[in-house]
């Protein structure tokens, strides 16, 4: 999924933004299957014709909103890290990376993850995220012989990772985000002693 930028104002940014977070909201209280555009527009606070301005229906809204977040954990996984730089792994710390803070940060939209009746297709999404940026920009320095750079053990560590992170949001983010990095560091400290981005 690429992102598509559009030349928008930024009343028009902040204007899409609040009809995303009140699309959210409302489907964190009521399902997907139960939330109208005109559901949205209320709580927006906004009238249908300006929902209409930015959005064909409540498919289109769904859609940017799942391809934004997509894009955003992608991003946040890489950014920062020099492309070509090796890292080691023992050098890493609860800032080495984002994607915790981003899940924590935005935690009403990964909520939407903890519900049954959610976004169509969302639940693919955060491993498919962080599996796409692993395969297509990661390679790792294993500890010890193994090949780790594999599709098959990438795709492990994602579904992992997203596990991991999905419980702790289904335990209600009891732990910080700091921590929650730590471990995640931890679990690859024990196999990779290093990782480029390229």
């Amino acid at each position: 999924m690429e992102e598509r930028k559009e030349n928008l104002s930024p009343q028009a940014e902040r204007t899409k933004r609040q009809f995303k977070q009140a699309f959210t909201e409302l489907i964190n209280e009521k399902g997907f299957s139960h939330v109208s555009v005109t559901d949205i527009v209320q709580r927006a606070q906004y009238n249908r014709a300006t929902f209409y301005l930015y959005y064909v229906d409540k498919q289109h809204i769904t859609k940017e909103l799942k391809n934004e977040m997509f894009y955003q954990t992608k991003r946040t996984s890489k950014e920062r890290y020099a492309l070509g730089k090796l890292v080691a792994t023992k050098s890493m710390d609860a800032d080495s990376f984002e994607l915790a803070t981003f899940i924590y940060d935005n935690r009403s939209f990964f909520n939407l993850y903890l519900k049954e009746d959610t976004i169509p297709g969302l639940h693919q999404d955060l491993p498919r995220a962080i599996f796409e940026l692993l395969d297509e920009q990661f390679t790792f320095t294993p500890t010890g012989d193994h090949d780790i750079n594999s599709s098959q053990f990438k795709l492990y560590m994602a579904h992992g990772t997203a596990g991991l992170l999905l419980d702790w949001a289904a335990k209600g983010y009891q732990k910080s985000p700091r921590r929650v990095t730590e471990e995640l560091i931890g679990i690859l400290q024990a196999f990779a002693d290093g990782f480029q981005v390229e």
